[in-house]
């Protein structure tokens, strides 16, 4: 019983890391398409408009990583280094801002907070 209680937590955190990444995801995307882009939104090295793009990070997250459908195929630790990335992408946002995560209300730093607890369980 212990080991099928085990199994379904993490199991439980799996589906919450995954819901997680949702918000992150949008963000990404917002980001990567408020300009024009020659190569559709879809990442390539060897594109020279790629790697000179302001959402070269928004990008390759985005087409590599967070909008991959095998999100649910990954395995827990890939799940654990893809939120500490949204985390860190979303904290860059914030700083960028000048906001402080643990006074303000806005989307941004309430799911900042909303994770931060979810990232400490899985580690």
């Amino acid at each position: 019983m212990e080991y099928s209680t085990m199994s379904e937590s993490v199991s439980d955190r799996r589906d919450q890391i995954i819901a997680a990444l949702d918000y992150p995801r949008s963000l990404m995307e917002q980001e990567s398409k408020r300009g024009t882009c020659s190569q559709h939104y879809q990442f390539n090295e060897q594109a020279d408009d790629c790697n000179e793009c302001l959402y070269i990070l928004e990008c390759q997250a985005y087409g590599e990583q967070l909008a991959s459908p095998s999100l649910v195929e990954a395995t827990f630790d890939e799940l654990q280094r893809l939120l500490r990335f949204a985390i860190e992408y979303v904290s860059y946002h914030l700083g960028r801002l000048g906001h402080d995560a643990g006074r303000c209300d806005c989307e941004l730093c309430t799911w900042l907070r909303s994770v931060t607890p979810l990232l400490e369980v899985a580690a």
